[in-house]
C-alpha cells in the first residue's frame, strides 16, 4: 500500500475574489432560508438579498430585517429553517465536489493532471502566468504602451491546475509529438494566428496554410512559396536564390542553406563536416559568380552539374574581381582537385541543386524582371510567408526551403542590429513545422540560442528526439534541446531511451509505503518506509491522453497542460469557413492543372 506525497498552492491574488463570492453565497443562502421560514408561517417574503444577512444582526427579532414581509415567524422557527437550508446547500456542494473529483480522478486525463510532484498553481502563475508575462513586456517589447494584451508579448500554451500558461516572444519553443498527435491543431495553428508580427512557417503539407492564410492576410501581406505545388494554388511566390549574392555575406548564408540538401549533416557520413564545408565553398562561389554576371537559377543549375561547367563561373569571378578576393582561386582549386575528392564534393553540389531539374521548381526560383521579394519590407509589414516542400521524390526542394529561411533570418539579424534595443519589433515568429522531415536547417542550434534576444521567436516541431539526432547529429540535437526554454512533449513517443531520459529529467518524488507482515501466530507488524519514485514514469509519458502535454518550462517544475484545439477559439467558425474555401480553391486549381496536362499530352 502506498500513499503519494503531494503539494498544494494557491495564487494569493485570487483570495479577494473568493471571499467576495463566499459573501454573496452566504447572503443568498440566508435569504433563501429566511424566505422559506416566512413561507412556512403563511407569510409573503419581500426584501432584498441583504435581508438574509441583516437578520443575523437581529437574531431575537428577525422580522426587523424583513420590514416588507408579512407574518415573519418567531426565532424558534426562523433560525432552524435557515440552518437547514444552509446545511443542505453545503452537503450538496460537498457531494458534488466528491462526485466530480471521483469521476475526474478515475479518468486517465484526471489522474495525470493531479500527479503529485508537479508544479503548483502558484508556481506556474509566477513562472508563466498572464500577469508574469505582462511584467516582462517593457523589456521584450519596449515600444508597447501600457496594456493588458498578452498576445502582443507571448503565446498561449494552455491551462494547468486552473492557471493559464504563456511563453514570451523571447523564448525558444520545442514541440515533440509523433504524427497525428495534434501538434498542428493545438499549437502551431493557434500560434501562427496570434503572432503579433511577421511569420515564416515551413511544412510538408498545406494544413496550417488552409486554416490561417485568410486570417493572416488581415495582418499584412501573405506569400506562398510552393515550388512542388503541394497546395495546388496558382501564382505562388517566385524567389531567386541568386538575388543579393553579389554581396559575399549573402552568398555565404544562402550557400549554407543550400548545402543542407547535400546530406552531409547528421552522424551517418564519415567526415561529414569536411564535405559539408567543401560543398558550401563551391555553392557560395557559384552563387556569387551568377549574381555578378546577371545569371539566374538555370545557369546556377548548369554549373552544378560538373566541374567542367563550373570553370565558366571561375572565369566570371576572375574577370569581374567581385567583392570577395580569393574566391575564384578557391573554386578553381576545387575544380582541379584530386578526382576522387572532387567527385565527392560535386556529388554534394548536385544534390543541393537537384530540385532545379524539375521545370516547375526552376520556374518558382526564376522571377520575372522586376518581380522581387524584399525580406526587409516583408518583416516591417508583418507579413506571413508559407514555405511548402518535400524532401522526398526527384524534385526535392528542401535545400531551397533551407536557403530561403536562412535568407529571412540573416535579414532579421541585420534589422535587429540596427533597431532600438537590438530587437525586431514586432517580433518574427519562425514556426518550423516538420522541419526535420523537410531539411536540417544548419543555423537552427544558434537560432534557438540567440534568436529570442533579437526579436525572433523560434518554434521547432519534431516527431521525436531521435529524429533530431538523425538529421542534425548528436551534438547539434543536444544543443537544440538545451537552447529551447519551452519544451512541450505530447503522448505517443515510442523510443525507450528518450522516454527514460525524459522521465529522469522530470524528476522523482517521495512515496510512503506501508508493509504488513504476519508471523506464525496471530500477531502482525506494520512498518512504513520512504522510497523515491518517478514523477512521470516512461509508460505514463507514452500514454499521455490526447489534448494533454508535458511542459518543461525553464527552471519550473514540470506541469501537465490542457491544450486548446483551434476549433475552440472564438473565431473558429470563420476559420472553418476559410479552410473550406481554401480546400475548394485548391481542388479547382488541381483539376484545372490536370486538364492542362491532358491537353498538353494530347497535342504532344
Amino acid at each position: 500500500m502506498s500513499r503519494p506525497s503531494s503539494g498544494h498552492g494557491r495564487d494569493g491574488t485570487d483570495l479577494g475574489l473568493l471571499a467576495l463570492f463566499a459573501l454573496f453565497g452566504v447572503a443568498g443562502l440566508a435569504w433563501v432560508g429566511g424566505a422559506a421560514a416566512i413561507s412556512l408561517a403563511g407569510g409573503r417574503p419581500r426584501g432584498s438579498i441583504g435581508a438574509g444577512l441583516a437578520a443575523f444582526a437581529h437574531a431575537n427579532h428577525p422580522g426587523l430585517a424583513w420590514p416588507l414581509a408579512t407574518r415573519v415567524p418567531s426565532p424558534w422557527l426562523y433560525w432552524p429553517v435557515v440552518a437547514l437550508v444552509i446545511a443542505a446547500a453545503v452537503a450538496a456542494a460537498l457531494l458534488g465536489r466528491r462526485l466530480v473529483s471521483t469521476l475526474g480522478a478515475g479518468s486517465a486525463a484526471g489522474r495525470v493532471r493531479n500527479l503529485p510532484g508537479m508544479a503548483s498553481r502558484a508556481e506556474l502563475a509566477a513562472a508563466s502566468g498572464k500577469r508574469a508575462l505582462l511584467k516582462r513586456a517593457p523589456v521584450i517589447r519596449p515600444s508597447l504602451t501600457a496594456g493588458g494584451d498578452p498576445r502582443q508579448v507571448g503565446y498561449r500554451i494552455g491551462k494547468s491546475r486552473g492557471a493559464e500558461l504563456w511563453f514570451a516572444i523571447e523564448d525558444s519553443a520545442l514541440l515533440v509529438g509523433p504524427p497525428r498527435s495534434g501538434k498542428g491543431v493545438h499549437c502551431v495553428i493557434p500560434w501562427i494566428l496570434d503572432a503579433p508580427g511577421a511569420v515564416v512557417t515551413t511544412s510538408t503539407r498545406p494544413d496550417n496554410l488552409a486554416v490561417t492564410m485568410t486570417a493572416r492576410s488581415t495582418r499584412g501581406p501573405v506569400a506562398v512559396f510552393d515550388p512542388q505545388r503541394l497546395a495546388g494554388l496558382p501564382n505562388g511566390l517566385r524567389w531567386s536564390p541568386v538575388r543579393g549574392c553579389e554581396r559575399p555575406h549573402t552568398a555565404m548564408a544562402r550557400a549554407r542553406g543550400l548545402g543542407a540538401g547535400a546530406g552531409w549533416s547528421g552522424g551517418g557520413v564519415s567526415d561529414g563536416a569536411f564535405w559539408a564545408g567543401q560543398t558550401e565553398t563551391v555553392l557560395r562561389c557559384l552563387l556569387h559568380a551568377a549574381a555578378l554576371d546577371g545569371r539566374g537559377a538555370a545557369e546556377l543549375y548548369r554549373w552544378s552539374l560538373s566541374p567542367a561547367a563550373a570553370m565558366e563561373a571561375v572565369r566570371v569571378l576572375d574577370n569581374t574581381g567581385g567583392a570577395a578576393p580569393g574566391w575564384a582561386t578557391a573554386l578553381g582549386a576545387l575544380v582541379d582537385n584530386d578526382p576522387r575528392s572532387r567527385d565527392s564534393i560535386w556529388l554534394g553540389v548536385r544534390q543541393s541543386l537537384a530540385g532545379l531539374a524539375d521545370p516547375d521548381v526552376l520556374a518558382a526560383v526564376t522571377p520575372s524582371p522586376g518581380e522581387t521579394f524584399d525580406p526587409e519590407a516583408f518583416l516591417r509589414d508583418a507579413g506571413t510567408l508559407y514555405l511548402l516542400g518535400s524532401s522526398v521524390g526527384a524534385a526535392s526542394c528542401a535545400s531551397l526551403i533551407a536557403s530561403f529561411v536562412e535568407d529571412i533570418t540573416e535579414t532579421a539579424r541585420a534589422m535587429a542590429a540596427r533597431a532600438p534595443h537590438g530587437r525586431l519589433d514586432p517580433p518574427l515568429l519562425l514556426a518550423l513545422d516538420e522541419i526535420a522531415n523537410l531539411t536540417p536547417l544548419p543555423s537552427l542550434p544558434n537560432l534557438m540560442a540567440e534568436g529570442g534576444g533579437r526579436g525572433v521567436t523560434t518554434l521547432v516541431v519534431l516527431q521525436s528526439l531521435a529524429q533530431a539526432r538523425e538529421k542534425w547529429g548528436e551534438h547539434a540535437a543536444d544543443a537544440i534541446w538545451d537552447a529551447s526554454t519551452v519544451k512541450l512533449i505530447l503522448g505517443g513517443l515510442g523510443k525507450v531511451r528518450d522516454l527514460d531520459d525524459l522521465s529522469r529529467l522530470i524528476g522523482e518524488r517521495d512515496e510512503i509505503t506501508t508493509s504488513i507482515s504476519r508471523g506464525g501466530g496471530s500477531g502482525q507488524s506494520t512498518s512504513t518506509s520512504l522510497r523515491r519514485v518517478p514523477v512521470m514514469p516512461p509508460e505514463l509519458l507514452r500514454t499521455l491522453p490526447d489534448g494533454l502535454g508535458t511542459l518543461l518550462l525553464r527552471r519550473t517544475k514540470p506541469a501537465v497542460v490542457d491544450l486548446t484545439h483551434w476549433h475552440q477559439r472564438d473565431d473558429a467558425t470563420q476559420l472553418r469557413a476559410d479552410q473550406h474555401a481554401f480546400d475548394t480553391a485548391s481542388q479547382h486549381a488541381a483539376r484545372a492543372a490536370a486538364a492542362l496536362d491532358t491537353i498538353g499530352s494530347t497535342h504532344a
